[in-house]
């Protein structure tokens, strides 16, 4: 059973001296009753118990550059600096990091929403094939990628010729993990505008994987739905990745209510594979079009501040607490189901 109250010491060295200036960057998050910040009180619990499974993993896998990475997330939004009702502070901006996946994920729907809801019939398509073990997953998903290039680029010279149809969409790699079996199930979602579109890319994807018979991508394997809530299905597409929290078995369909955390559990060995195969890769991308020129606020825009309050993460509390004050910044409770999740479902194991 893991501690999560006290899985490690911080280690980082901050400037308490608040006489003197800092350099802030971005837009800031509101201090006064922010709802917001609630939620990374949590995210930063899950998170760091997490992090401190894959630090375990990363440790007997002897993969010391994933050792730094994982640490990198564990302080992650360890201090806050707050100016004029606004707080602020450094990101990771790591996948398994539940705050930064969460404010990507935030950017990249603000981003796209606008391009989709314009889009007559938008649906959901689900491209699958065989699942592999650890050591294959990596040089499938290089398979996969240049699989969907040739898929486009065919597409796109039989358009040039009058031949078929122009294809666009966006579409989202991931991976599940499947501890009953321990096979992993790389996979993409992809929008498409209309459900021809994605028949047509359906039906190309097969092509391309069953001509040699080395691999298949059965029937029963694809999906093609229709998206009834635009916002929706991006957000079911930007998922980002993998799943944190799984089922022993994917495979065995059951549902669930909102906040049911029966039967879960945090595979990290898993987890591990699937980011290091990952890693260097873009998950997300457009195809067959391009967002016009959008005005972005600039986040990265720094000034130095003066008369600041400095809130620094406490493991114990589960919650920033004001260097000079001491008063709390959220007042966070821990809900009693992901308290016993975390300390009792978390597995390391690297079978």
């Amino acid at each position: 059973m893991r501690n999560i109250y006290t899985l490690a010491q911080d280690g980082t060295a901050y400037n308490t001296d608040i006489t003197k200036s800092v350099v802030i960057k971005g837009v800031g998050t509101d201090l006064k009753n922010n709802p917001s910040l609630l939620k990374r009180a949590n995210k930063k619990v899950i998170t760091n118990a997490l992090v401190m499974a894959l630090v375990d993993v990363a440790k007997e896998c002897d993969d010391k550059d994933w050792i730094k990475k994982y640490w990198n997330t564990y302080h992650c939004q360890n201090k806050f600096i707050s100016y004029k009702d606004k707080v602020y502070t450094d990101l990771c901006k790591n996948r398994w990091c539940s705050t930064c996946n969460g404010i990507r994920k935030a950017e990249l729907l603000n981003k796209y929403y606008s391009e989709l809801i314009k889009w007559e019939e938008p649906h959901l398509l689900t491209l699958t094939l065989r699942t592999v073990k650890a050591n294959q997953l990596a040089p499938r998903i290089d398979e996969m990628v240049r699989a969907f290039t040739r898929i486009k680029d065919r597409c796109n010279k039989r358009n040039r010729r009058g031949k078929g149809m122009k294809i666009k969409g966006i579409k989202s790699l991931e991976c599940n993990f499947n501890a009953t079996s321990r096979w992993y199930n790389p996979h993409y979602h992809i929008i498409t505008p209309n459900r021809q579109t994605a028949l047509y890319i359906k039906q190309e994807w097969k092509k391309e994987w069953n001509k040699n018979g080395e691999y298949n991508a059965a029937e029963k394997g694809q999906d093609v739905s229709k998206i009834r809530n635009v916002e929706k299905g991006l957000i079911e597409v930007i998922k980002y990745g993998a799943k944190m929290l799984s089922d022993p078995d994917p495979n065995k369909k059951r549902r669930r209510t909102r906040g049911d955390l029966n039967g879960l559990s945090i595979y990290a060995k898993g987890l591990h594979v699937i980011y290091k195969a990952f890693e260097h890769r873009q998950l997300f991308k457009s195809f067959g079009f391009k967002l016009k020129d959008m005005e972005i606020e600039n986040s990265t825009t720094a000034q130095s501040v003066g008369d600041y309050e400095l809130w620094k993460y406490r493991i114990d509390k589960m919650d920033w607490v004001n260097e000079s004050t001491g008063e709390y910044l959220t007042d966070y409770e821990l809900d009693v189901k992901l308290e016993y999740l975390l300390q009792n479902s978390i597995d390391t194991s690297l079978y």
